[in-house]
């Protein structure tokens, strides 16, 4: 009897054991991060008479042309200050209508494009024949090719300009009343418009 109480005392100190549990507490942290986003800008100023965001109007000084006249002019393309990212640069003409009697549909042209590190740089740069001399950068017709004004034409390459107005994309442009000119065209006129479209370029390309 008293060895079946001893027994029964141990199993149940041993059902006892069993069944107790320990709960640890742990210590616990968190830190957060955050981020802050600001889309950039991005503008281009354009110049013809070698002041920023004045004139629009090119000046060929084309007045009283005659057959093989050429006449000349200069655009300017800057990215503003306040840009904060570099951009290309691609140039379309959009073509003038006339009719075979006038010099719309006669007069043709080129188109030379050059970087310049600077505005003081590229305005002191002639925008005349020399311009074309040598190997230039054409943006429209080529060393003996011309364009015709009459017809609409979109330059296939593209200039880089660098943010903050750090570089300036200098281009000249040379109109051709061509030998060839009926006498009838003689006393008409033309206008014709060059737009620079501007993309800005992702970081890194």
């Amino acid at each position: 009897m008293r060895n079946r109480r001893i027994k029964a005392v141990l199993a149940g100190g041993l059902v006892f054991g069993i069944g107790a549990t320990v709960t640890l507490a742990a210590w616990t942290d968190t830190e957060a991060a955050s981020g802050s986003f600001e889309a950039g800008t991005f503008n281009i100023d354009l110049s013809v008479d070698k002041t920023w965001g004045n004139s629009r109007e090119m000046t060929f000084k084309a007045t009283g042309m005659y057959p093989g006249s050429k006449v000349y002019a200069p655009a300017y393309v800057r990215t503003t200050a306040a840009t904060t990212m570099k951009g290309q640069i691609q140039v379309v003409g959009s073509g003038v209508s006339g009719s075979a009697n006038t010099i719309a549909e006669s007069l043709e042209y080129r188109t030379v494009t050059r970087s310049f590190p600077s505005a003081a740089e590229a305005f002191a740069s002639p925008c005349d024949a020399s311009a074309f001399a040598g190997s230039p950068t054409f943006v429209f017709g080529g060393g003996a090719s011309k364009q015709p004004l009459r017809a609409s034409a979109t330059s296939s390459a593209k200039q880089t300009v660098s943010p903050v107005a750090g570089s300036v994309q200098a281009y000249c442009f040379e109109v051709v009343l061509p030998a060839s000119t009926p006498s009838a065209a003689q006393g008409t006129s033309a206008a014709h418009t060059w737009t620079f479209n501007a993309e800005s370029v992702p970081a890194g390309s």
